[in-house]
């Protein structure tokens, strides 16, 4: 079935049904999987899923549908969204779907015809060299998650809105387990990319091993620092500044007043060393494609420059609400999981944020921090977006005092309010890396490096 033939004969129905205005979104998305299991693959799997999502306008009242088509006609998913429309109360403030704007570029230009075409069998390899290079007399994969997917989507709309785009994209996850005279330990990676070719499978294996084994040493922490420095690695500060990031310069939330950034456009709100763009043509970026899922061409748009709040993200309907153009992040598809993309419409979330980097080394941030923490891993790295809160329980971290690493710690909080330290001396390593945003409200990616940030707690358990 051809995506676009597709939608647009959904949309002549639509218009034929009374629509003032419609927008029809397509995505076929093939995946290929395996799984770990007490360091043995199992349950490889390919899925194949093709998704069709349709909103559906008569003046301010909007309906909003999604099908497979496999055992409804095109007609009656159609009719559905129609009355779904008409039984709907006016939004006042809806103004109008995006017109169309030029789109440039080769709509495989983020598209590995090698990962594409990956199989079960080629990812348990793949996964296996992992638990190869992890295994030893005390270490084992108790289990693990690798995945290959390729996407191909269409969004047209009754306002000539025509474009579409394709990607790849892969996802690991793996655990480790150590133990030792009544001990355990865990290590925690995960590996993204739009191109297998550039995970080091055999490297992550190393370093889940090299995590295990390190929590086996941890002792408990039972002191109270104040005011320390936390060195938070770019898995977990991805999460962390995500959903910060995220949440205060989503023009959503500055539309409802609940962004602590409302109005501070112009403003410091960060360390004058950091600079943050939303880049939905990032070579790297895990949502990257030449259109956004409402078909406005993606753009690379600077959120923080040098700490001042230079933009809000907007999809269509919120950049209406601020008097100003969308900034190409209306977002269906996710950076973790991409089937189900079609079932609700677009939200306003990050593509991929780009953090600025320094020529420091980590081991020379760490150098530089008289009392603090090292963090490779959170329980669950969470943040409050509206206060900046935090209160996340380490599970992989070592002290550091005097400018080195003084040991290994377990049951301990980092405490503190993420947008006071961003406000503070940041420290920003050199090492960037692409890591995916886990989280299912903002599910981006974000290509970000070991940052400090100062003003933090540690609290013994």
């Amino acid at each position: 079935m051809d995506l676009s033939t597709t939608n647009e004969k959904i949309l002549q129905l639509a218009e034929k049904g009374g629509a003032t205005q419609a927008e029809a979104f397509a995505i076929l998305v093939k995946t290929s999987s395996v799984y770990i299991d007490d360091d043995i693959a199992k349950l490889g799997t390919a899925q194949t899923e093709l998704g069709f999502g349709l909103k559906f306008i008569i003046d301010k009242k909007i309906g909003y549908t999604s099908s497979t088509l496999t055992f409804e006609s095109i007609d009656d998913f159609v009719s559905r969204a129609a009355s779904m429309a008409r039984v709907s109360d006016p939004n006042p403030k809806f103004g109008s779907l995006p017109s169309p704007k030029k789109v440039s570029g080769n709509p495989e230009r983020f598209y590995d015809k090698t990962t594409a075409q990956i199989d079960s069998e080629y990812l348990t390899e793949k996964a296996m060299l992992v638990v190869y290079n992890a295994s030893a007399d005390n270490v084992s994969v108790p289990n693990g998650t690798l995945r290959a997917s390729s996407v191909d989507f269409n969004v047209m709309n009754t306002l000539g809105v025509d474009a579409g785009s394709k990607s790849t994209m892969v996802y690991g996850y793996f655990t480790a387990k150590s133990e030792a005279s009544g001990s355990v330990g865990e290590g925690v990676q995960r590996c993204w990319s739009r191109n297998i070719a550039d995970i080091e499978f055999d490297r992550i294996g190393e370093k889940l091993k090299e995590q295990a084994l390190n929590v086996l040493q941890a002792k408990a922490f039972t002191e109270k620092w104040e005011n320390i420095v936390a060195v938070v690695a770019p898995s977990e500060g991805a999460q962390l500044l995500d959903a910060l990031i995220g949440s205060a310069a989503s023009g959503e939330h500055v539309n409802r007043k609940s962004s602590p950034w409302t109005d501070k456009v112009g403003d410091v709100v960060a360390y004058e060393g950091l600079t943050v763009f939303d880049n939905g043509l990032s070579e790297e970026g895990l949502l990257s494609a030449l259109v956004d899922d409402e078909g406005a061409p993606m753009q690379k748009t600077p959120l923080i420059e040098k700490g001042v709040l230079r933009s809000y993200i907007n999809d269509s309907y919120n950049a209406t609400q601020l008097d100003l153009e969308s900034t190409s992040n209306g977002m269906r598809r996710g950076a973790r999981e991409l089937h189900g993309s079609f079932v609700s419409p677009v939200s306003c979330r990050t593509t991929t944020l780009e953090f600025s980097s320094s020529s420091k080394s980590v081991d020379e941030i760490i150098s530089e921090i008289d009392k603090g923490v090292f963090v490779e891993h959170f329980a669950w790295p969470q943040v409050e977006p509206t206060t900046g809160s935090f209160s996340n329980e380490i599970r992989n971290a070592q002290l550091i005092e005097n400018g080195e690493l003084a040991g290994q710690i377990k049951h301990a909080l980092l405490i503190g309010n993420l947008y006071e330290s961003l406000k503070g001396d940041l420290r920003i390593a050199s090492n960037l890396e692409l890591q995916g945003i886990s989280d299912v409200g903002n599910n981006g990616s974000s290509i970000i490096p070991t940052i400090a940030f100062p003003g933090t707690e540690l609290v013994g358990q």
